[in-house]
């Protein structure tokens, strides 16, 4: 067994339906040999508990330590399009967007973003990540693969497309639906780290024949995940009203086609409606809020507070490349920022639980990571602000761990990641 020693840890967890804010200072987390949490308390309450020699001490000196953290929606081919501005959402995807996907057919290509990808979730300090791959299942298997290797955990799938792109990535619905069946029995549940997503990009890329296709594949695997996108920018909205008239509204496109559970993650979701923000609370789905894709590409705020209030789950997500930073740190900040602009200010706390147990909850993994609670996966950071001056400084003048977290929020990038475990097992280390 391994006891890691900190400063402090914090992490947020619910009771009752509430967030509840845990801090422990002069912290000890013992870790048994299969990656799970046994105990986290004081280093005087703990240690004693156990014999001399029975635990291997890893001391974390003055650093603090929080969960895994958890970015629920991104795009793996998209990596390199950070920064690609100019244009709101659909004429962005037109010029930057589906050439850049293109080179994914090449298996080189793929292997190398997906390397990429890895690298940069470990140093960022996301140990947990629902991907979009692109439309190539080869693509789609160098992903899974890649994330296996990493130890990281990762719910994806290859891009359904069929229409409103390019020639060469649409493919049709029997040879797309047949790609999937191969993927979902490769990767779906491997190694308890690694589960598959059906992945219809948005409504205006999918024709009924898809959808169709799409429900049929749900329905013989119930267990997968679905993952697409919403209500992101107001003219895509009209577009899906003119395309699918014979539809309610946006979310009765996936509704109609039994692509709505407690299992599907929705992006964006700044422009829905009452009406469909107490369906998807029923159908226990979750609006995936990504706020600085929606600030950088200009498509809107996303009401946090009405999508609460209605019921609905909501966790955090860079969505990169609309996203600007892979930094949970730079998500939270701006999502702090977007509500802060309609009158809802966040805590340190509640922001911390949107990046990590939000995105567990939303993912099915709450019992197995998110937390730092007895039984669940050791997924934890380690993090210093000796990389940062001005951050080390400010955290020196806190008063309170809410403070230093908040801290963290406002200053911190991947320079403050020391280290990132997944169950236990060290995957980064800043040197």
């Amino acid at each position: 067994m391994t006891v890691h020693l900190a400063a402090e840890i914090w992490y947020a967890k619910k009771e009752r339906g509430s967030i509840v804010f845990v801090a422990q200072k002069d912290a000890a987390m013992v870790v048994d040999e299969h990656g799970k949490i046994l105990k986290v308390g004081t280093k005087t309450a703990i240690l004693p508990q156990f014999p001399a020699g029975e635990l291997r001490h890893v001391d974390h000196g003055d650093n603090f330590i929080v969960p895994g953290f958890i970015d629920s929606h991104l795009h793996c081919p998209q990596l390199d399009l950070i920064g690609s501005g100019g244009l709101p959402l659909l004429g962005w995807l037109d010029k930057y967007v589906f050439p850049t996907e293109a080179q994914f057919a090449s298996q080189n290509v793929a292997k190398a973003g997906a390397q990429r990808l890895t690298r940069e979730l470990r140093r960022h300090g996301i140990t947990t990540a629902a991907v979009f791959s692109s439309v190539h299942a080869l693509a789609a298997e160098e992903l899974f693969a890649e994330f296996d290797a990493a130890g990281l955990r990762l719910v994806s799938g290859k891009t359904s497309m069929d229409c409103g792109a390019p020639n060469n990535l649409m493919q049709d619905a029997e040879s797309d639906i047949r790609d999937q069946k191969v993927l979902i029995a490769r990767w779906h549940g491997k190694n308890g780290r690694l589960f598959y997503a059906i992945t219809p990009r948005f409504a205006l890329s999918c024709t009924k024949e898809m959808f169709r296709k799409l429900a049929e594949l749900r329905s013989e695997f119930p267990t997968c995940f679905v993952q697409t996108h919403i209500s992101e920018n107001q003219n895509e909205v009209a577009a899906v009203r003119d395309v699918w008239k014979s539809h309610k509204d946006y979310l009765a496109v996936y509704e109609d086609f039994g692509l709505l559970n407690e299992k599907t993650l929705l992006a964006h979701g700044i422009y829905l409606s009452d009406d469909e923000l107490r369906r998807i609370a029923k159908a226990r789905a979750t609006i995936v809020h990504c706020p600085t894709s929606n600030t950088f590409l200009g498509s809107g705020l996303f009401a946090l507070r009405k999508a609460l209030d209605a019921g609905a789950r909501v966790c955090l997500a860079s969505d990169i490349g609309g996203g600007t930073s892979l930094s949970p740190w730079q998500t939270m900040l701006e999502s702090y920022k977007v509500q802060a602009l309609q009158g809802t200010y966040l805590s340190s706390v509640e922001l911390l639980y949107y990046g990590t147990l939000a995105g567990a909850e939303a993912l099915g993994m709450d019992s197995i990571c998110g937390s730092l609670e007895p039984q669940k996966a050791a997924d934890f950071v380690v993090l210093s602000s000796r990389r940062n001056q001005l951050l080390a400084e400010r955290i020196a003048k806190t008063t309170s761990p809410e403070e230093r977290l908040f801290a963290f929020i406002t200053s911190g990038d991947d320079r403050v990641v020391e280290a990132t475990y997944v169950s236990g097992r060290e995957v980064y280390r800043n040197s």
